[in-house]
């Protein structure tokens, strides 16, 4: 994967928190990971979690476990993923300075699309909203038009060619979210998703399912600000591409005429 570092960060932007979860042997993206921190010098590693590569206690009891609880079993890779988030969302409890502050979480394939965007609305999201998500369902995350507002870049810190002008941020019809690749938090909704998934259920990224969104203030941003790197995803994957498209493209549709009426 070959990628380019968006813009530079200027003395007066505010170091950003983050997390990229990451695992030592994954040797093929240590390039791509250099660069998400050149382009986020706040960025820290958290050593991903993998079952096949080490031991979690009772692992099989927990695959046991999601199967009765929702008809499906997670597998060894999404149950290391929970744990791996989950060990975030429990240093941003004990290290968050106050109550707004939000930690952004990566995984080692996330490509940041719009440095400066970033940097321009993260402290208005950091009061606005206790989870945001800066990309969501490889871009088919839609937002209820009752919320949706445009917003402009700065003149003074353009974004490099080829990314938007304009933004819409706002509320997310919650069925659309589904993403663990750019995400940003503050502690409140840390405790509470450790709170909800202490009972693993349900892959991480498929907050909609064990999250319930009048609970936390939700927001995302369109178009993504960070998506998914090239290469294989499990997220809405079908063996026949051709039916996958038509079906996401129905979703789609539907999912405008409930944004557009809420």
């Amino acid at each position: 994967m070959t990628l380019q570092p968006t813009n530079e960060i200027t003395s007066e932007q505010p170091m950003i928190r983050a997390w990229v979860i990451a695992a030592a042997h994954e040797t093929e993206r240590a390039a791509h990971i250099q660069l998400l921190a050149a382009q986020l010098p706040g960025l820290e590693q958290m050593e991903a979690i993998y079952p096949t590569r080490q031991k979690v206690p009772f692992l099989s009891r927990l695959i046991a476990l999601t199967q009765q609880r929702t008809g499906t079993a997670l597998n060894k890779g999404e149950i290391g993923v929970l744990l791996s988030n989950r060990a975030i969302w429990k240093r941003i409890v004990r290290e968050a300075r106050n109550e707004s502050e939000h930690f952004l979480i990566l995984e080692s394939d996330s490509v940041v699309n719009d440095l400066v965007m970033l940097h321009q609305q993260y402290s208005s999201v950091e009061k606005d909203y206790d989870l945001f998500f800066w990309g969501a369902w490889l871009g088919h995350a839609q937002i209820l038009r009752s919320t949706k507002k445009k917003i402009q870049l700065s003149t003074q810190h353009p974004s490099p060619k080829d990314t938007p002008n304009t933004y819409a941020i706002g509320t997310p019809f919650y069925k659309t979210i589904c993403s663990g690749y750019g995400y940003s938090l503050n502690k409140k909704a840390a405790a509470y998703l450790l709170k909800r998934s202490n009972k693993i259920a349900y892959p991480v990224d498929e907050f909609k399912r064990y999250a319930n969104p009048h609970d936390l203030r939700w927001g995302t941003i369109l178009p993504e600000i960070i998506s998914q790197g090239k290469g294989t995803t499990t997220i809405g994957h079908s063996a026949n591409p051709l039916l996958e498209k038509i079906w996401i493209s129905l979703l789609d549709i539907r999912n405008a005429v409930i944004c557009f009426f809420n």
